[in-house]
């Protein structure tokens, strides 16, 4: 099972918490530099060995794994991912997390995911996640954009654009799901845009 080495940057879980709070325009983290290089490596032949396929809607166009892994492989990599980051995100974030789902995604040009909610009534989602892995094709665009929501009488009337954060391998984004946590992926000009993603739930 792969051992998930993450950085010193996890330690101090008083300040990452604090910085959840006040995240704007949602609570939400950004980790760097999430494992070491040899980590990386080793999980990137795991996630190529997972089959993946097209799929296309209205407001999305991707790559991806099926909803549950077919190899013993990728499942294990999901359930070590779980071990190693639900009881620290637990704790940093004072929501209740232990299990997760996980698939690989590929955004390629012309790839998109337009503006959303995660949330689902009854599905039990908690946080989301999304870490970018390495690619010999860097990604033009494909960003994860985040948008506040002004609420009126229980709707969204308005939305604005407050922040853009880039694909870079090795990095983690984790994020409050919720009515309001509005997100998209910016359409991939060029490239390749691979991820791991899913949520963590009670």
């Amino acid at each position: 099972m792969l051992a998930w080495d993450l950085g010193a940057a996890w330690n101090d879980e008083v300040s990452l918490g604090r910085a959840w709070r006040a995240a704007e325009p949602f609570s939400h983290l950004v980790f760097d530099d999430l494992v070491s290089e040899g980590t990386l490596s080793e999980l990137v032949e795991l996630v190529d060995e997972e089959p993946a396929s097209r799929y296309d809607a209205d407001i999305y166009a991707f790559e991806a794994t099926s909803p549950e892994p077919t190899t013993s492989a990728f499942r294990a990599l999901r359930d070590s991912f779980a071990a190693a980051l639900a009881p620290r995100l637990s704790r940093i974030t004072q929501k209740s997390v232990g299990r997760v789902d996980m698939r690989a995604y590929a955004y390629r040009a012309g790839h998109f995911l337009l503006p959303h909610s995660d949330h689902q009534q009854g599905v039990g989602r908690v946080l989301a996640y999304a870490y970018y892995l390495p690619t010999p094709e860097p990604p033009e665009g494909g960003e994860l954009e985040l948008f506040r929501c002004v609420i009126e009488d229980s709707e969204i009337i308005a939305t604005e654009s407050t922040r853009l954060i880039e694909p870079r391998p090795n990095r983690l984004v984790v994020f409050d799901v919720s009515d309001v946590s509005l997100h998209q992926v910016r359409e991939v000009l060029g490239g390749l845009r691979p991820s791991l993603s899913g949520w963590f739930y009670p």
